[in-house]
């Protein structure tokens, strides 16, 4: 047992480095290819070596500490004042802020992420098209996203319904709940 747990803590720790260094940018595919660096025996019992993301993240949070610095912290600075900008903007959404910016963990390969609540997805792309804002769409009968881009940076948007908003769902990647934030919360993080 003592064995598994090492392996999967070099998984982890391999996923986190791949993630930082290498830009891989979904947690899936880095963990995916950190197991295949560690050979056929760890694959075919992968289930007993697999890390959660959760540890991937706590592995990944010491590398931008440690090696992120100044420019981590400009980086966060920068990308949550663009945040907030498009915060105002989708103000008849109420929109929030999740993901990597909102942690402040943000990588060069980051994406600026935001859920927006509405009754129709469509009301999104109305709005963008009638401000004059350039969007790329993708979606099914249950989720819309509007891909936008500013200085180089992408900003994801998904639509949820209005209900919605008042849920809180679960991180993927923290294995906890969903930290959100709106304007007035990002604004008092930008004033500290």
């Amino acid at each position: 047992m003592v064995r598994n747990e090492r392996i999967k803590a070099e998984i982890a720790s391999e996923a986190a480095r791949l993630l930082f260094e290498e830009e891989v940018r979904s947690y899936r595919d880095a963990r995916r290819q950190a197991v295949r660096r560690f050979g056929p025996s760890v694959s075919s019992t992968r289930g007993a070596h697999l890390p959660e993301y959760a540890e991937i993240h706590i592995e990944l949070q010491q590398l931008l500490r440690f090696y992120g610095g100044e420019t981590l912290a400009r980086r966060v600075m920068e990308w949550r004042v663009l945040a907030l900008k498009y915060l105002e903007i989708f103000e008849p959404f109420q929109p929030l802020l999740v993901g990597s910016v909102q942690r402040g963990e943000v990588r060069e390969i980051s994406d600026i992420n935001l859920q927006l609540f509405c009754d129709k997805s469509e009301e999104v792309g109305y709005f963008m098209e009638s401000a004059g804002i350039g969007f790329d769409e993708e979606g099914d009968a249950e989720t819309s996203r509007f891909y936008l881009e500013e200085e180089g940076i992408e900003i994801e948007c998904c639509v949820y319904s209005l209900n919605e908003r008042r849920q809180i769902p679960h991180c993927q990647i923290t294995g906890r709940s969903l930290e959100r934030v709106g304007y007035k919360q990002l604004k008092a993080l930008l004033e500290v």
